[in-house]
């Protein structure tokens, strides 16, 4: 993303990519270089205001830093019961750390070499993170009129079952779970028909093209048991987003990485993306996202 003075700012998320269910070592860091040479800005102050699009788009943390050496890293304890974000002290030993009483308005030394941890609901659950990065005025390494702001988003994989009847089951009408792996927001509004194997959902998603811009694809995930005929024994699917539809050539199936589960993946790459979004925008303003996905027999 591109600020006034040929600066770059980048957020950097080892691993990059996340699920909700996997307890993972998580490694925030957060750089702002010269465009021309790679060279790193020195001596910045940064707010970062973290907010949960889930849950109304709850602020997780808000903390202000000064990178001495142009970098705020930091280890991430991620916490479901974090009401308010931690600061924990790394220069102590394990069983005397503890949490910094410290205010968000407070300038917080950080550099590569220091790292800070933070203890939140940053990355808790599964969904989107909206990150706030504001780059202050008072930053001795930047000559800064006003302060910069730009926002970056990392999403969480997070799966959503839907029971339903098994009708393809002769001897007994079990139940089975449908699943779906979203990276964004909460599923809603689920349905199955039997007749059709249509399956129907929508999730909230701002459809603006500022937003867009900034999102690499929009990916979402059909999990479906091998034991279900009616869809894991088709050889492909096709799709609707808003009603338009969405390349065959993105809907991907797998058979092999899960043994007991077909994955079907649905995934709008950037530019197909924002032509719906322009069309959605002409046809009047929607706030979800609506798939139907159905397989071709």
């Amino acid at each position: 993303m591109f600020l006034e003075n040929k600066l770059l700012l980048k957020e950097y998320l080892e691993p990059p990519f996340l699920n909700e269910s996997k307890v993972q070592k998580l490694i925030f860091l957060i750089r702002t270089h010269n465009e021309k040479n790679n060279e790193t800005i020195k001596d910045i102050n940064y707010r970062i205001i973290t907010k949960f699009t889930k849950f109304k788009n709850e602020t997780v943390f808000d903390q202000r830093f000064h990178a001495i050496d142009g970098l705020v890293s930091a280890n991430l304890i991620s916490s479901k019961n974090s009401n308010t974000h931690e600061i924990i002290n790394n220069n102590q030993g394990k069983e005397e750390q503890a949490q910094l009483n410290i205010s968000k308005n407070y300038l917080l030394e950080v550099s590569l070499d220091n790292p800070v941890t933070i203890k939140s609901k940053l990355l808790a659950d599964g969904g989107l993170y909206d990150i706030l990065v504001i780059l202050e005025k008072s930053s001795k390494g930047l000559k800064l009129n006003a302060d910069k702001k730009v926002n970056l988003f990392i999403s969480i994989g997070k799966d959503f079952p839907f029971v339903i009847t098994n009708s393809s089951n002769n001897n007994n009408n079990n139940n089975l779970t449908l699943t779906v792996k979203t990276f964004y927001d909460g599923i809603i509004d689920f349905f199955y028909d039997q007749e059709s194997s249509k399956i129907s959902f929508k999730m909230p998603f701002t459809w603006n093209l500022k937003y867009v811009n900034q999102v690499v694809n929009l990916h979402e995930e059909l999990i479906i048991p091998k034991s279900y005929i009616p869809l894991s024994t088709v050889s492909a699917f096709k799709a609707t987003l808003n009603g338009m539809e969405i390349p065959r050539n993105t809907i991907l199936i797998d058979d092999y990485t899960d043994q007991n589960n077909r994955i079907v993946h649905v995934v709008i790459v950037n530019f197909k993306l924002k032509e719906f979004t322009n069309e959605i925008i002409k046809n009047g303003d929607n706030q979800y996202a609506i798939f139907e996905i159905k397989p071709i027999k």
